[in-house]
């Protein structure tokens, strides 16, 4: 594919031009990515507000209808429900890999399989998390191990 870019002026508007044959998963993936204004969410720590870029986030989890969100070494809480930080983050490589759990395939350094068909994922902060059974397929679609 042919790619243009064209540096503007900071008083104009930026804009992107797609000229393709059909929409495809990657182009779908890079126009959410460009519909995103702000590439962080918010997350506090004994009430104060931290701006936390996507890439820092490992995973986030919910525990006792809280969600948290782990970076290597801290973690904050938010006030952002799972299914809306999903759908927020859908185009950034965070997959639901359990009931309560998004894990941002970026911070995944291995994964192997345990007993009754789980896959656990080694983080690069070596943290281990646990990945449901129900959700192993779109684990191994974010990995791009699918068949």
């Amino acid at each position: 594919m042919k790619t243009t870019i064209e540096l503007i002026d900071l008083h104009q508007e930026e804009q992107a031009d797609f000229k393709i044959h059909q929409l495809s998963p990657a182009i779908e993936k890079v126009i959410g990515i460009l519909k995103e204004d702000e590439h962080f969410l918010l997350g506090e720590i004994e009430n104060v507000l931290y701006k936390i870029p996507f890439s820092d986030i490992f995973y986030i989890e919910v525990v006792d209808k809280k969600s948290f969100l782990y970076t290597e070494k801290q973690v904050y809480q938010s006030t952002d429900r799972l299914y809306q930080l999903e759908e927020r983050l859908s185009y950034f490589d965070f997959i639901r890999v359990s009931k309560s759990m998004l894990l941002n395939v970026e911070a995944i350094k291995a994964i192997s399989p345990l007993l009754s068909g789980r896959f656990e994922a080694l983080l690069v902060n070596s943290e281990k998390v646990a990945i449901s059974r129900k959700y192993v397929p779109a684990l191994k679609k974010g990995l791009g191990m699918e068949r």
